[in-house]
């Protein structure tokens, strides 16, 4: 795999979750979840760092499906998060509706994720590398719509589309690609130097 097992869950979480906020809220609904969901999200992300550390400093061993399940949870949180924002400045219309206002909405987007998770850690091997390419995708995916979401904070790009599919979002898409270019390359000679050293 190009990244680590909890790498792979977290970046693969981000793009999983954001094609189904696409799919479930077509309203282009602008609001975070209500309190009990960012709780849930908060011991999502939780168990995120809590797997990291607990492994890193020996508490517990740990393995590569529940750094990857970790992941897959914690890039899920965070992504549902900064949706929410990408939707605000991104759409003139954007409704000022909760994410997830609706409870079986919630539970239909757990059981997505529990199945993703299932089908993963199942290592269909007739898919070949299918896993392989999906991370890497996923990485520069993540790179590009956070890149994206940032961007859009910038007024002259702000709050112009109508729809997802639009004209306004070729420059920032443009700018967020050199970005993501920019900050990938920048990582892996970090990398390098750090490994020669």
């Amino acid at each position: 795999m190009p990244v680590c097992a909890r790498c792979c869950g977290f970046y693969t979480g981000i793009f999983i979750t954001t094609i189904i906020l696409f799919i479930m809220f077509r309203k282009k609904e602008s609001d975070l979840p209500p309190k009990y969901i960012l709780l849930i999200l908060a011991i999502f992300f939780s168990s995120f760092v809590i797997d990291g550390i607990a492994s890193n400093f020996g508490i517990y061993n740990t393995n590569n499906n529940l750094r990857f399940i970790t992941g897959v949870l914690s890039g899920s949180s965070i992504i549902i998060i900064i949706y929410p924002v990408f939707a605000f400045q991104y759409y003139r219309d954007a409704k000022a509706e909760k994410l997830f206002k609706s409870l079986i909405k919630f539970i239909i987007y757990i059981v997505i994720i529990i199945a993703f998770i299932i089908a993963t850690l199942l290592r269909l091997d007739f898919l070949g590398y299918f896993y392989y390419y999906f991370t890497a995708f996923s990485v520069l995916f993540t790179f590009y719509f956070i890149n994206l979401t940032v961007l859009l904070l910038v007024p002259p790009f702000s709050k112009k589309a109508n729809g997802l599919i639009s004209k306004y979002l070729i420059l920032p898409s443009i700018l967020s690609i050199t970005l993501s270019s920019i900050e990938l390359f920048g990582a892996y000679w970090f990398h390098r130097i750090v490994n020669f050293i």
